[in-house]
């Protein structure tokens, strides 16, 4: 079953149809694997690596290719066909679109998706990895002016660490504190921070056992840690406003799955062991523009894309990081972490404005009737505090997404809408419920 969402209504297109038996694909990326992994000398996962002598990687960018053909085969296949061109007849190629895979087969959840063709038509498309079911945190976050995030340089042995601080470092409007090889009781301590945080990076060791049910990260020399041994602090930072957890390390599949039954809105992780020098190129080009506000899966799909270039010493590199979603969220931008700021409603009110003027689709009477909510908004601003205001907010919030509703392409706009609303209700603080 697919379903299609779309910002600013609330109930998805749903389409029904299969995916044929295709033994092929799991077989040529287990030969993929077999391959690729051992050559892999300076990984960010620990363990004896093994020795693979006379690799062609010519053989390897065969079996790839081949890989490529199978899966396109597969999702262009008469058996999917319906689902496949009503995709493409809602979906916009100009717009952002979040592709969102729910699966627990470890097999599915490794593959590289964006090698459909699909993605190569659609390019701010993005693929991410869901659990069957999200669930949302109530939050109470702490006004503050720059991203707060915590920095987790663990155990570095046969890798480079200090290169992610110096990325980290130099982050705009950012707060980051650096905890290097912290004991368990230190990042324990720091979790629980009442100020909260806004984005965990990990950088350094970590694993998956076989079944990717598990993940460990190495915090130094000496210890490792599950997800599950750090539950009730990362509950706590989530509760606090943690959206996003990176973790820049190998083999994060059996983290991210922990980390889904505490509802964390995004993390990004590493589905295979990942060179030293992939991992820093990815921080360093997704960090650079996320900052930059662009939307969460532009930036990763931007910095994956970039590792193609790498490919030569570092075969595969641009299939393996990944978004996992939790679909009860909405990914924020940069700026969006930053609370208490007043410039953020006034930039927003200026960009539904615009949308509202471009938009072609909308009668005359609606588009008035927005406008005219518009410039409500703008005399109450975002520090509005009479029990009057805050109804006068919520009329206004409902009565616009009432009207992006009835209108299914103006795309732009709704999501304008959605993005005022979601400031709202995180930066204004004034009213309990997110406006519908």
């Amino acid at each position: 079953m697919v379903q299609i969402w779309s910002d600013g209504h609330s109930l998805p297109i749903v389409l029904t149809g299969k995916l044929p038996p295709q033994p092929e694909i799991p077989q040529l990326y287990r030969q993929i694997q077999q391959i690729r992994n051992p050559q892999i000398t300076a990984s960010r996962i620990k363990g004896k690596k093994e020795q693979i002598t006379n690799v062609s990687i010519r053989e390897l960018g065969e079996l790839a290719k081949l890989l490529e053909e199978q899966i396109n085969g597969w999702l262009n296949s008469q058996e999917f066909r319906l689902i496949s061109d009503k995709l493409r007849e809602r979906l916009n190629p100009k717009d952002e679109i979040r592709v969102i895979l729910q699966s627990q087969n470890l097999q599915l959840l490794r593959l590289p998706w964006h090698l459909w063709d699909f993605f190569t038509v659609y390019r701010q498309a993005e693929i991410a990895l869901s659990a069957a079911a999200g669930d949302r945190v109530n939050k109470s976050t702490t006004p503050r002016t720059k991203v707060r995030i915590l920095a987790i340089l663990g155990d570095s042995e046969g890798i480079d660490v200090v290169s992610d601080r110096q990325i980290l470092e130099k982050l705009p409007d950012a707060e980051t504190v650096f905890l290097v090889e912290p004991t368990r009781e230190k990042l324990n301590k720091y979790l629980w921070d009442e100020q909260g945080w806004d984005i965990l990076c990990f950088s350094g060791h970590s694993n998956s056992i076989a079944d990717g049910t598990m993940g460990f990260i190495h915090i130094n020399q000496t210890d490792k840690l599950s997800i599950s041994e750090l539950k009730n602090a990362l509950m706590s930072a989530i509760e606090r406003g943690l959206h996003l957890a990176i973790f820049n390390s190998c083999d994060g599949l059996g983290l991210a799955q922990q980390l889904d039954d505490l509802h964390i809105p995004q993390i990004i992780i590493w589905r295979e062991p990942v060179p030293d020098k992939i991992a820093q190129e990815f921080l360093k080009n997704f960090l650079q523009a996320f900052s930059q506000s662009k939307s969460l899966y532009v930036s990763v799909r931007q910095a994956r894309e970039i590792l193609q270039g790498m490919e030569d010493r570092f075969s595969c590199a641009s299939w393996l990081p990944v978004i996992c979603q939790n679909q009860a969220e909405i990914p924020l931008k940069w700026r969006e972490f930053i609370k208490n700021n007043q410039l953020e409603v006034e930039d927003l009110l200026a960009n539904i404005q615009a949308a509202l003027e471009a938009e072609t689709s909308l009668l005359l009477e609606d588009k008035a009737e927005a406008l005219e909510q518009v410039n409500i908004l703008k005399e109450i601003g975002q520090n509005y505090k009479s029990s009057e205001q805050q109804k006068l907010v919520k009329t206004a919030l409902r009565i616009l997404k009432v009207i992006v509703a009835e209108y299914p392409d103006a795309i732009k706009l709704a999501e304008e809408v959605n993005n005022l609303s979601l400031t709202y209700f995180i930066f204004g603080g004034n009213y309990e419920n997110q406006p519908k």
